[in-house]
Formats: C-alpha cells, structure tokens, sequence
C-alpha cells in the first residue's frame, strides 16, 4: 500500500514537472514573439512632431508638454472624442521617450504610483494632438500668406485711376480675392475644422456671426484686385474709396 502510494506521488509529480516546462517554453515563446513585434514597429516609429510642418516648433512645444504634470493627471475633458489605441501608440510613446528626457521622468514619477501606463500615454497623446492640430491650422494659414505674397512680388505698387478700377473689376473675370483661395482649399480647412470638433476645439461654440464677421475683416486686408493685363495691385481702401466717389456723383446728380 505504501509502495503504491510513493508510485502515484512519482507520477504526480513527474507530470507537474512536465507542465512547468510546458509553460515555461511557451512563455518564452510568447516573449520572443513579443519582443520581435515591438522591435519591428519601434525600428519604424518615430516621435509625433516628426515629419510635420514647422518641426522644429512643434518639437519645442511637445518637449514643455513634459515639464507639467496636470497634462497627464488630467483626463481629456468629458464627451471630446480622442480616438487612442494603447497598442497601436506604445512604439510611438517609446520613440518620444528616447528624444524627451523630461517624459521619461515624468513618468517614472506618476506610473504606477499615481495613474496607470495606458492612462498616462492617453493623456499625454490627447494634448500632443491637440498641438499639432493648432499646427496645422497655423502652416495652412502662412502657406496661403506666403503664396499670396510670392504672386505678388515684383509688381509695382501703383494706385489706378478710379475708372481703371471700375472698369476692371466690373468687366474683367481675372478678378480675384485671397478669398477665392481659401475657398480652394475648403475641403482642408474642413478636415481640420472636423478634427477640432472631436477634440473639444470646435470654432462653432463661439459666436457664428462674430466668428464670420473676423474672418471677413481678415480677408478683406489682404483684397487683390488683378487688371486684364495681370499685373496685381493692393489696396485694402479701395473699395470704401470707389464707394464714396460714388456716392459723391449721385449726389453732385440730384442737385
């Protein structure tokens, strides 16, 4: 009887044994694999600010973000809209943290003492787009100065007559407004507009018809008239100008 239970205690533990080297093969397995996978997309990831317009002021930017604690504590604002996939974003949050010294302090302070890993990169990433966001607000908006400015260098600045003008902007179709230009690249400023919606920066909570009104105003600063000939002049003036002229003869007119 003894002897048959010293047998079936061997066997017992012979197949424990078997079982812990199981799963100690298939855990190394496993760490390989995982290793091999995030080799792979860290070899390919790069820091968020790489690639974009104005790099090198949005790298400056998205380095102060690390020196301030509530921009991880702090959990984007209730109903914004930040689509984050923890997996998908840990090699871009590994290739950040080797470029900011201050992020990879930061946290070791917080994680896991304060917040847990996937909430810390959700709140660091939810302000990184937010700053890129606003940068690319900013580049669309000094591309289309710049290209503006570019047409016009070279011209002379003269001031036509008040007939010329008149006969230009009424018969000529070559006439255009930097507005026209902005109306070119609407389906962009759309898909911009739509992105600050998601992250609680939508422009429509404010006044729609003050927020029309600046616009406007801006855009009429920079009015381009264009003659037949194509040379273009500016004058921000000239439409209050031809106004009062007008006005001016109607009145000489009726007396």
């Amino acid at each position: 009887m003894k002897n048959e239970h010293i047998g079936l205690e061997f066997q017992q533990n012979l197949l424990f044994t078997e079982l812990l080297s199981l799963l100690g093969e298939f855990n190394k397995e496993q760490e390989a694999f995982i290793k091999e996978k995030q080799g792979k997309n860290s070899d390919a990831a790069v820091p968020p600010w790489v690639g974009c317009p104005n790099e090198n002021s949005l790298k400056e930017e998205c380095l102060t973000l690390s020196t301030d604690r509530r921009n991880f504590v702090r959990s984007p604002p209730a109903g914004v809209e930040f689509q984050f996939d923890y997996e998908v974003t840990y090699p871009v949050a590994m290739a950040t943290l080797a470029e900011d010294p201050n992020l990879e302090k930061m946290r070791f302070e917080l994680v896991p003492k304060v917040i847990n890993e996937e909430t810390f990169w959700r709140n660091y990433f939810y302000r990184i787009s937010l700053i890129r966001q606003a940068n690319e607000l900013s580049s669309m908006a000094e591309s289309q100065v710049s290209s503006r400015i570019n047409s016009m260098e070279g011209e002379p600045a003269v001031n036509p007559r008040v007939d010329d003008v008149l006969s230009t902007t009424s018969d000529s179709p070559a006439h255009e407004f930097v507005s026209d230009t902005f109306r070119a690249t609407s389906s962009d400023l759309e898909e911009v507009r739509e992105g600050m919606k998601k992250l609680g920066m939508d422009p429509d909570k404010r006044n729609e018809e003050e927020w029309e009104k600046e616009l406007e105003a801006e855009l009429q600063d920079y009015e381009v008239v264009a003659d037949g000939d194509g040379n273009i002049h500016q004058d921000s003036n000239w439409e209050n100008q031809i106004d009062e002229l007008l006005d001016g003869e109607h009145i000489s007119d009726l007396k």
